[in-house]
């Protein structure tokens, strides 16, 4: 890897830090990166600041689509079928639309927000906030019929059949049909958060679905190989990842890889941190182990100095004995004490955040 020469000590320092760090059992705070940023559609100016990629929760409905206005589209199969056909994903006309009509929607429901993220504040339970969202929603739907006295009539009239009273369903009713107190908060919001990614509205309300509990749990979801670069990428900058190496284009699953991560990926490989497997192939979606984490790690240590004699672990693979030897001579890899580095550990989006979080604090400090 080629770098500038006055770049080396200070980013050296920071790499070394970061791995040090990888070598330690991880259980600090959760550390809010700048997230991946995303650019959807070719040519588009828009970028999304949470991955949703990263989110099983609104992964469920829909899909990667790089054609889509938002880089997203509903499945054929999953919750949000009904607009998989028949919607041109791709048409920006038709996309703000829809955009446009599903902020309408989260506005009719500020007010349940508003509560819900009050509550929350003041140590409510569960059950005290579900029975006020619950309330809260069966008010909003009539009030939503105010200059529709026909529609009211007929709503309260379903709703008369359905539950034996105009207003809805009770708390007590929708705790009976679901189970906790947990799920009748979600369902009197009825989200989907794929719909809100399909129209580029998934960092606008990001804030509600924390509140919602609809975000993945960064300390158990596995990080991505292109995430990780990524990270690491953008924590250092991606000006230090210089090189004249292979293009990502040369790799056979360079289209998978997340046009969120393209650039920072590319500049990996150049400069050789990021050499891929035997097959030809990136990966980037798979999850990324501890041992490939030393080893991109190494390939960002050119000037890394040994102070003793290497360590040897028994589950160090082949491809990887260079770079954790050069690791472990210079004291930066202890393992886990039985003789093991933990080779196969996945990290998590949590560990990754945590060690960029701390190199970019290193490495930016009074800047």
């Amino acid at each position: 890897m080629m770098h500038r020469k006055q770049t080396r000590t200070r980013r050296g320092a920071g790499l070394l830090l970061l791995c040090l760090l990888l070598a330690l059992s991880l259980s600090a705070q959760i550390v809010t990166l700048p997230a991946a940023a995303a650019e959807p559609a070719a040519g588009s100016a828009f970028t999304y600041e949470h991955d949703p990629r990263l989110n099983p929760k609104a992964m469920e409905d829909i899909k990667v689509d790089p054609t889509a206005v938002y880089g997203f589209s509903p499945t054929a199969e999953g919750g949000l079928k009904e607009y998989a056909v028949g919607f041109d994903w791709t048409d920006p006309a038709a996309v703000e639309a829809g955009r446009q009509e599903r902020i309408g929607y989260h506005k009719s429901l500020q007010s349940m927000y508003d509560m819900l993220k009050q509550m929350q504040a003041e140590g409510k339970s569960m059950e005290e906030i579900a029975r006020a969202v619950s309330a809260e929603r069966n008010a909003l739907r009539i009030a939503a019929y105010a200059d529709d006295p026909e529609g009211l009539a007929t709503m309260k009239a379903r709703n008369l059949e359905r539950y034996g009273r105009e207003e809805g369903p009770t708390p007590d009713e929708m705790y009976q049909k679901y189970g906790s107190w947990d799920a009748v908060i979600e369902k009197a919001f009825s989200p989907n958060v794929g719909m809100d990614v399909c129209l580029g509205l998934y960092d606008e309300y990001y804030s509600n679905y924390q509140a919602l509990g609809l975000l993945y749990d960064e300390s158990v979801q596995t990080a991505t190989r292109e995430y990780a670069v990524a990270s690491l990428v953008r924590a250092a900058g991606r000006s230090r990842f210089e090189g004249e190496g292979p293009s990502l284009s040369s790799f056979r699953d360079a289209d998978r890889v997340g046009v969120w991560y393209r650039d920072d990926l590319a500049a990996a490989v150049a400069c050789g941190v990021l050499r891929g497997y035997d097959d030809g192939t990136l990966r980037p979606g798979d999850g990324i182990t501890r041992i490939e984490a030393f080893a991109l790690l190494s390939r960002c240590l050119p000037d890394l100095e040994p102070v003793t004699a290497p360590l040897i672990f028994s589950d160090t693979p082949a491809w990887a004995r260079d770079e954790i030897d050069r690791l472990s001579a210079a004291g930066l890899v202890k393992g886990y004490g039985d003789g093991t580095l933990g080779a196969g550990d996945q990290l998590t989006v949590e560990q990754v955040g945590i060690l960029v979080g701390r190199l970019a604090g290193m490495l930016y400090a009074g800047s």
